[in-house]
């Protein structure tokens, strides 16, 4: 017996490692063990007033930490009966938006883009591809512009509270930025372009796929009765307020501190599921905007790319094409935000959009958003003076690790025959592809 241990794999958030069994050259196991400790990030919210909590968990992910205030803002809300006007849900868009255009372009161009060029990293375009690179920039740099713009600073957001907004952007530089989101569509659909090109196993696995819908737009938001909890092979769809009867979460060993989560089916049955762009453009696919629809199709005549797809090496060019989305869909936010700008009264303290009166009672809400890398869940409950008494999160790599595990023992057989640097290339490839952030997989 062999064994091959890939240890802290590279360019990923958070820090794991594989291992890997051989008999006689064949492959017996692969695992993949994540080496973070435990955060306790949801005991942290324990007793804190549902005030502070947003600023709290936005801390979780400095990636994702549009995604985590929303959250934790939306749950409040869904707690305490708050409906939020449409102008603080388009302003939340925005802010979720601009997580996915910085995060994907960091995945894609200083993560993944490696493995397919034949580089150790993306510092060496700096001389021989220096466009790549500067295009690379220029879309991350776009999307925490954004962010800034809506929350009040690229990372950590303090302008979202409970109800609305304390500030956002005036009508000229929501304008500038959407003239800047325009102006950026040529890179998207070039960065659309290279990930169509590159060379990736023909790998087909079975895993069903989960994502919001709603009725009109591609669901980033679940807000109150705006949209649920879709499966792509079974058609179905729930309520996020019942994730917890479908997603179960489990220790997988007791040397890996990461929760694995499964879907369990009516029979009882438990099975691996993958969220994450790839299910998003699958789940959401006729509700894509029209630059990202053509960028999908143009893709598709390369790569076989269309509605359905499961291919999970696939999920780097489904951000590609969220990229192209985002921006188109971001500008036509901020052009409405413009030319329905309210002015701010003294009454209100100059607050744009601020929340209603609020009833505060013993109460349980949920939410879920589209992280950049899968779908957020969200539960808080409160008592009758505000102060948080429960708090679950599942995070999206807390529900992919299980499929990236089972995947990676489907594709062992395709690996065999392979030198062990391009096995482990193969191995990594596929792991990076995931996205995955095993920091916020332990908790």
């Amino acid at each position: 017996m062999k064994k091959i241990d890939i240890h802290h794999i590279a360019r990923i958030e958070g820090h794991g490692n594989v291992e890997i069994q051989l008999d006689k050259g064949k492959i017996k196991n692969i695992e993949l063990k994540t080496v973070e400790p435990a955060r306790f990030f949801e005991s942290i919210v324990g007793g804190r007033h549902y005030n502070d909590l947003a600023l709290i968990v936005s801390r979780i992910c400095g990636i994702c930490s549009p995604n985590h205030t929303i959250s934790g803002l939306m749950a409040i809300e869904d707690a305490l009966d708050i409906e939020v006007s449409e102008r603080t849900r388009m302003l939340r868009k925005l802010l979720v938006h601009g997580s996915f255009i910085q995060n994907h372009a960091t995945h894609l161009y200083f993560l993944a883009a490696p493995d397919y060029v034949g580089l150790p990293s993306v510092l060496p375009l700096a001389e021989s591809d220096p466009v790549t690179l500067r295009r690379a920039l220029d879309l991350k740099k776009l999307g925490n512009d954004l962010c800034a713009a809506v929350g009040g600073r690229p990372v950590h957001p303090v302008n979202a509270i409970v109800g609305g907004f304390t500030d956002e952007p005036d009508p000229m530089a929501l304008q500038i930025l959407a003239a800047r989101l325009r102006a950026a569509l040529k890179e998207a659909v070039q960065t659309v372009d290279f990930f169509a090109k590159v060379e990736i196993p023909d790998f087909h696995p079975q895993r069903e796929k989960l994502a919001l819908r709603a009725p009109n737009g591609y669901a980033i938001l679940s807000g109150r009765k705006k949209a649920g909890i879709s499966a792509l092979n079974a058609g179905w769809s729930k309520p996020v307020s019942q994730y917890h009867d479908y997603i179960k979460e489990q220790s997988c060993s007791e040397d890996n501190p990461a929760l694995f989560s499964l879907l369990e089916d009516s029979q009882g049955e438990a099975s691996p599921f993958m969220v994450g762009a790839l299910a998003r453009v699958n789940i959401n696919w006729d509700a894509l905007m029209p630059a990202a629809a053509g960028a999908a199709k143009a893709a598709a005549k390369s790569t076989g790319m269309k509605k359905g797809a499961d291919n999970p090496y696939l999920n780097n060019l489904c951000q590609a094409i969220e990229i192209v989305d985002a921006l188109q869909r971001c500008a036509v936010l901020c052009e409405k935000l413009a030319v329905s700008y309210p002015k701010p009264s003294v009454e209100r303290g100059g607050q744009i959009d601020p929340p209603k009166a609020i009833e505060v009672r013993d109460s349980v809400g949920y939410s879920a958003s589209e992280a950049p890398r899968g779908t957020l869940y969200y539960s808080i409950g409160l008592d009758s003076k505000g102060y948080v008494t429960s708090g679950d999160v599942i995070t999206p790599t807390a529900q992919n690790l299980a499929c990236i595990e089972a995947d990676l023992r489907l594709l062992a057989p395709q690996l065999e025959d392979l030198p062990q640097e391009q096995m482990i290339l193969r191995i990594e490839q596929l792991i990076r592809a995931y996205d995955p952030c095993l920091s916020c997989a332990v908790h």
